[in-house]
C-alpha cells in the first residue's frame, strides 16, 4: 500500500451546479456594479443639502434678487452686496445683507440721520436672527428679531439647494414684494 503517493480525489460540482454557481456570481457582481454607479450618479450636495450640517458656517453675501409681480429683476442690495449668514451647530443663526453703497450720516449721529438718509439705510439692508431648522429640503428661519419686524416670531420658509461652495435659497414673500433668490459662498 504506497501512502506517500496516494491522491485524494476532491469531489468536483455538476456542470450545471457550477453554472448556477457562476451565474449567482455574475448577479452578485452586476448587483454590486449597479449600486456603485448609483452612487456616483446622485450628486452628494443633493443629499447632504437635506440636513442642517450642511449649512453650518458663514457663507458670504453673493447676490440678492428680487423678481416683481412683473417679472422685472432689480438687485435688492446692488450688484456688489454686503452681507454674512452664520448657522450654528446648535441650531442658532445670523444673517445681515446690505448694499455696498450706504450713505454716511452727515450729522455722524444715527439717531440724527435725514429722511433721506434713513430711508437709504431701511431700503438698503436688512437682518435678522434667531433659530432654524431644515424640513423638506428647506430652511426654516424662527426669526426672533429682524430690521424688518414684521417677520419678528414668524417662520420664514427657504427652499434651498447647495452646490459646492454655494449656497441659493429662495424667498417666496420677500421683505419689499415679490419673490426673492439670494445666492451666497461658503466662507473658508
Amino acid at each position: 500500500m504506497a501512502v506517500g503517493n496516494a491522491r485524494q480525489e476532491v469531489p468536483r460540482p455538476h456542470p450545471q451546479s457550477r453554472g448556477k454557481i457562476m451565474n449567482l456570481q455574475n448577479k452578485f457582481a452586476a448587483i454590486s456594479a449597479s449600486l456603485l454607479l448609483l452612487s456616483l450618479a446622485v450628486p452628494a450636495d443633493d443629499a447632504a443639502a437635506q440636513g442642517a450640517k450642511s449649512l453650518v458656517g458663514s457663507w458670504a453675501a453673493v447676490s440678492a434678487v428680487v423678481t416683481d409681480a412683473s417679472g422685472k429683476k432689480t438687485d435688492t442690495f446692488g450688484p456688489n452686496p454686503r452681507g454674512l449668514l452664520v448657522f450654528t451647530s446648535d441650531g442658532r443663526y445670523t444673517v445681515t445683507i446690505m448694499r455696498a453703497s450706504l450713505p454716511k450720516f452727515a450729522s455722524n449721529n444715527r439717531n440724527k440721520g435725514s429722511a433721506e438718509e434713513n430711508q437709504a439705510v431701511v431700503a438698503g439692508s436688512i437682518a435678522h436672527f434667531g433659530k432654524y431648522k431644515v424640513e423638506d429640503k428647506a430652511i426654516v428661519f424662527d426669526v426672533e428679531s429682524s430690521t424688518y419686524a414684521n417677520w419678528d416670531g414668524a417662520p420664514q420658509k427657504r427652499s434651498f439647494t447647495i452646490s459646492g461652495d454655494q449656497l441659493t435659497y429662495s424667498v417666496p414673500a420677500a421683505s419689499i414684494g415679490g419673490t426673492a433668490e439670494l445666492v451666497w459662498k461658503r466662507v473658508k
